[in-house]
């Protein structure tokens, strides 16, 4: 009975391994373009990182990491849901009693018309973040784009605004100050900043008196997202504005 315990075991060992071995032998595909050596289709063994993605094609001395985006198709269908609820939610402002929180609402309607969904993940390209940290060194999978631009020398400045703005970027400039170059129209939240780093963190900074933030600076390629004011969406969506910041995020930073 023993023996035929033991033998079932190896059978069964050998039955997950026959089922293992298709995974093992899989090749994914993934499309590299911008500032590298060898741009184009890399193809990586099943389990291979991003990481190895990186040494085959060997982004060069101009390549800005920072801003590097990796795309997936399953994330964009996430953010294709995303820009529909805020398309639907920016749709009810050309009826709000507000002229400036209709005039705000044209202008996120034609940011949003020109920017689609790219399945866009957050994730530093950093070597050796990648080492230390293998949950930013995903594994690669098939499909998946990278988009390594050269480094930017703008800030974009959207949202609630007369006119959207593309600012110099200024090396440790506070993000508010920025807004001297790009005024706010009244539709704007007097509380509340946000600024989306072009590695796609996304920052809540409070500007008024009662909740101001320490200063914090603009990365190069970034962009401040001047919120509509709270009170102007808190019966229409109230997490609009922060759901607005995140899909900012998505976007692949200006090469």
């Amino acid at each position: 009975m023993m023996f035929r315990s033991a033998a079932t075991l190896v059978l069964l060992a050998c039955s997950s391994s026959l089922w293992a071995a298709p995974a093992l032998s899989g090749v994914s595909e993934v499309n590299v373009q911008g500032a590298v050596e060898v741009p184009g289709a890399v193809q990586v063994q099943a389990g291979g990182r991003i990481s190895d993605v990186l040494n085959a094609v060997r982004p060069n001395a101009a390549a800005y990491l920072l801003g590097s985006s990796l795309q997936r198709e399953q994330e964009r269908q996430d953010q294709l849901r995303q820009r529909a609820g805020l398309l639907h939610t920016v749709g009810q402002l050309p009826q709000h009693e507000n002229l400036d929180v209709r005039a705000a609402g044209e202008l996120l309607h034609a940011w949003l018309e020109a920017h689609p969904a790219t399945g866009r993940v957050r994730l530093v390209l950093d070597r050796r973040l990648m080492q230390v940290q293998p949950h930013n060194n995903p594994v690669a999978g098939q499909g998946d784009s990278i988009i390594i631009p050269l480094r930017p020398q703008t800030v974009h400045v959207v949202g609630a605004v007369i006119q959207p703005c593309t600012l110099p970027h200024q090396p440790l400039q506070d993000a508010k100050a920025y807004l001297a170059h790009c005024p706010v129209s009244d539709a704007a939240d007097p509380d509340t900043l946000y600024v989306v780093q072009p590695d796609g963190l996304v920052q809540a900074l409070g500007i008024a008196a009662w909740n101001r933030a320490d200063p914090q600076p603009v990365a190069a390629g970034g962009t401040i997202y001047v919120p509509v004011r709270e009170s102007a969406m808190k019966h229409i969506d109230s997490s609009f504005n922060e759901d607005f910041a995140s899909f900012i995020a998505t976007q692949p930073v200006d090469p």
